[in-house]
């Protein structure tokens, strides 16, 4: 089952648009419906549930990152993880109805927005509000009088029925249609009037969320028996799934925080600099280079413990990372005199010696164009685009000096 390919399914690939997968849902549905090929009930089961997760663009997010599995235990923050497989397999172990997926069934999925300071400094209150079922006060859950149940002659009182499997699952039982599962039905006139016989009404929740320091992004906090209460069984579980949201200056690694492209001039990066910032805890941190320290392009500093808090540590924190771009001057931006005098503080050269009949050229800079000019220039060689898998350029044209 984790290693069933969806897209196989469907007859598409990864790649292919929605409206690829949804041309080709409605071939293969036509093709194996049960009213035209009686005989293909568990093939167009599979189809239709391939379409259902590769339809939806979270739940296809969530398959190609995790498959099967990952639908199964709400990867990523997929919300409806339990009541989307309840549906589909219900009373087996992938609706949650097992040992291990106890409390699948009627959880509620929140994901929560947090910022990189809220987690950095801890001990963060957020109230969230969510709409759950409970039982109807009024009926208590039966929908309407004891007095007026009558057996359901759908499932004969049982409240299940027998349904085929598909994609090599055994033999599975689903929710009766019609009495949901109670096993009784109650006729319309005599049904409760507050929850219209359904024994079940929405009200809303409060839960108070304390973000803790260094907590991880997609962090599960779990709270039993505080999501939605079934007409049969017990009340399923909260689980809030902590976001971590973007910061304008920091990312997170884990442990460590990284400042992605400081920039510097070049004197900066030669002759030394200050740089300021403000931490995720309000503190104002100033950093300096040494006499004589080089920062080179694109390279790595660090600040040890000055990254995130650790989870289980607080007092221990990761390193943080800064990286530099260095800046350099334009085009002339010095006169010949100043540059020879540059040229004294600066490495020396490496011996050179222009060979006899050479030719000497000068570069210029390459220019992008488009793909409609490409065959106009070097015979539209496949291979002209190889600096960059998205950009072409120009063929370079030399000229001497």
């Amino acid at each position: 089952m984790e290693n069933l390919d969806l897209y196989e399914i469907l007859g598409v690939t990864k790649n292919s648009t929605d409206a690829e997968i949804k041309k080709n849902y409605r071939k293969l549905a036509k093709e194996f419906h049960p009213d035209k090929n009686p005989n293909a009930g568990d093939k167009f089961k599979e189809i239709s549930f391939a379409y259902e997760v590769l339809s939806d663009p979270e739940k296809r997010k969530v398959y190609d990152r995790h498959g099967i599995k990952g639908l199964q235990e709400g990867a990523d923050g997929f919300s409806d993880a339990g009541e989307f497989f309840a549906q589909w397999f219900p009373f087996s172990n992938l609706g949650g109805h097992s040992r291990e997926g106890r409390g699948k069934v009627g959880q509620i999925v929140i994901k929560l927005e947090v910022s990189l300071e809220e987690i950095y400094n801890g001990n963060v209150a957020k109230t969230i509000e969510y709409k759950r079922t409970s039982f109807c006060s009024e009926c208590h859950g039966d929908g309407g009088p004891k007095e007026a149940q009558q057996k359901c002659t759908q499932c004969n009182g049982v409240g299940r029925m027998a349904s085929y499997a598909f994609m090599g699952l055994t033999a599975v039982e689903t929710i009766c249609s019609v009495c949901h599962g109670r096993g009784n039905v109650i006729a319309e006139n005599l049904q409760c009037g507050t929850c219209h016989g359904n024994g079940l009404v929405e009200e809303l929740a409060k839960r108070e969320i304390t973000v803790e320091k260094g907590a991880p992004h997609m962090l599960k906090i779990p709270f039993p028996s505080e999501g939605h209460q079934g007409l049969q069984g017990s009340r399923g579980d909260l689980i809030v799934v902590l976001i971590q949201t973007e910061h304008t200056l920091f990312q997170r690694r884990h442990n460590d925080l990284i400042m992605r492209n400081i920039h510097v001039n070049l004197t900066q990066a030669l002759c030394g600099f200050v740089h300021c910032f403000k931490h995720l805890d309000g503190r104002q941190i100033c950093v300096a280079t040494r006499p004589g320290e080089v920062i080179r392009h694109e390279e790595l500093k660090m600040i040890p413990g000055e990254g995130m808090p650790l989870r289980n540590n607080p007092f221990d924190r990761g390193d943080l990372l800064i990286h530099f771009m260095v800046d350099f001057p334009e085009n002339g931006f010095a006169t010949s005199e100043q540059l020879e005098m540059l040229e004294t503080l600066l490495p020396p050269r490496e011996p050179f010696t222009m060979p006899e009949e050479a030719e000497e050229v000068l570069l210029v800079d390459v220019q992008p164009r488009t793909e409609d000019s490409r065959g106009a220039h070097g015979g539209g060689h496949e291979d002209d685009d190889e600096f960059d898998g998205n950009t072409h350029f120009e063929r370079v044209q030399c000229q001497t000096g």
